[in-house]
């Protein structure tokens, strides 16, 4: 496994930051670096599965272990799913190899109501490409916060 880490700093504060990034209707306008019609199902809260897929391809889904609202979030993910969210029951190596990888946010209070984002990613390293959407999906994210995008 390979730990990957990504930052940004947002002219925002943290509960700002949070929200828009874990809203389900926002989701999809930062998500969309690793492609169009990304969304979500399930809540974020601690011990919740969530997962993240699109209708065409399905996704992942995860279990959240730690849950610190506006502060951080620690993902384990634990299943791929079909693009109708069903676990899929036979895996392929590179599914096999995607189980088990961690996906933690973490907010920082960067003073003057400002967050840094940080995403780390525990994977193996035949995952790194794809990860390097991170600073797209950020970038992306970044903007969305600081346009004054807020949660419905």
């Amino acid at each position: 496994m390979k730990t990957l880490n990504y930052a940004t700093i947002i002219e925002q504060p943290p509960a700002i930051v949070f929200a828009v990034m874990t809203d389900k209707a926002l989701y999809p306008e930062w998500a969309k670096a690793w492609g169009e019609g990304m969304t979500y199902t399930g809540e974020w809260q601690l011990g919740a599965h969530l997962s993240f897929l699109d209708e065409q391809r399905g996704g992942t889904k995860v279990v959240i272990e730690e849950f610190v609202q506006d502060k951080v979030i620690k993902c384990r993910h634990i299943a791929m799913v079909s693009p109708d969210n069903i676990e899929i029951q036979v895996m392929d190596n590179t599914m096999q190899k995607w189980v088990d990888t961690q996906e933690n946010y973490y907010f920082y209070d960067h003073g003057q109501n400002a967050t840094q984002l940080e995403v780390e990613m525990v994977t193996d390293e035949m995952f790194e490409g794809m990860m390097a959407n991170w600073t797209i999906a950020l970038q992306l994210l970044k903007v969305l916060c600081e346009s004054g995008t807020r949660p419905s």
